[in-house]
């Protein structure tokens, strides 16, 4: 082929590429639509195997040195791991994943009843009733907590930096492992992750209940104001990613089950990772602030920012974007 030729059937795809790598290099990524992204690599490729072209057939010193600025830039956009990624991770935890939540809105006021609605009534009934807590917890899981609350358990005088690093490892190897297992219980036509979540909230209630009849609510709060939003949240959202991918076995539509589970099983596992995220930082508040011996009053104010930023971000996260 010669040179004239060469250029004529591929000066389009050129062009393609030199406005995406142009609108990169400015900054404007956030006004390029993500197949347009995706279209970077096979372009940086195809312009790659031109240069080579060119080269071999000695088509000039002008193209080549087009196509080589080309295949340069197009490589400074594709390997910049730490900014690429950086930029992945704020577009996810920004505007997707909000937005995704969103758009299970029905799925997380379900779930949402279904965790707050058996955690007031058994509180209420633990508090009249104390005997029935024997029925959801063992006497001796009972005793720990009893001493971790009490008003010279460690959850009131304090922990060492050591215990704070050792206690925020253990908050999350067992609650993002508990966000996991609501999720991966969702398979069983989405039924696990409503009994995981019904079992936590009478859990929770029959504590918050027995520890507001022995009068240790002051430590139980004050403790639990500051990370409960992120994490009960986030148990909600697990169950919500788990009931999804559980409609999908119950009524796949107009595809077959293992097709619906391809295609929508990547929409939950987002929402679970994004459940994952807001345990792993109620993990962090939980090991390094909530056992702090610090006035009552404070840790409230913070628990409530906490809850107001809970809402607000789920609410209001990515929507000027989506306009």
């Amino acid at each position: 082929m010669k040179r004239e030729p060469f250029i004529a059937a591929r000066k389009q795809r050129w062009a393609r590429l030199e406005s995406l790598l142009a609108a990169l290099r400015t900054g404007r990524r956030d006004g390029l639509e993500r197949d347009a992204l995706h279209e970077l690599p096979r372009l940086y490729r195809q312009a790659c195997q031109d240069l080579a072209l060119a080269r071999r057939r000695m088509y000039g010193r002008e193209l080549v040195q087009r196509l080589n600025q080309m295949a340069l830039r197009g490589r400074e956009q594709l390997y910049r791991p730490s900014s690429r990624y950086l930029h992945e991770v704020a577009q996810f935890f920004g505007v997707d994943f909000p937005r995704l939540v969103r758009e299970e809105w029905r799925l997380f006021w379900i779930c949402s009843l279904l965790f707050a609605a058996p955690l007031v009534a058994v509180a209420v009934t633990a508090n009249k009733r104390p005997d029935l807590l024997y029925a959801v917890m063992d006497p001796e899981s009972l005793e720990r907590f009893e001493e971790m609350y009490a008003p010279d358990g460690a959850t009131s005088s304090g922990r060492g930096v050591g215990d704070n690093v050792r206690m925020f490892a253990f908050y999350v190897r067992n609650n993002v492992g508990i966000d996991f297992q609501i999720f991966a219980s969702g398979l069983v036509f989405g039924i696990g992750s409503l009994l995981s979540l019904i079992y936590n909230g009478v859990h929770f209630g029959a504590v918050a209940g027995h520890f507001v009849a022995i009068g240790y609510e002051q430590q139980l709060f004050t403790f639990v104001a500051g990370h409960s939003s992120w994490e009960l949240v986030a148990m909600v959202i697990a169950a919500v990613a788990g009931m999804r991918l559980g409609s999908l076995l119950v009524a796949p539509g107009r595809r077959s089950r293992a097709r619906a589970l391809v295609e929508d099983a990547p929409r939950c596992l987002r929402l679970l990772l994004g459940a994952a995220a807001m345990t792993f930082l109620a993990a962090f508040i939980e090991g390094f602030w909530s056992a702090q011996p610090l006035p009552g009053t404070l840790k409230y104010v913070v628990g409530a920012l906490m809850w107001t930023l809970v809402i607000v971000y789920l609410w209001l996260g990515g929507r000027r974007r989506a306009a």
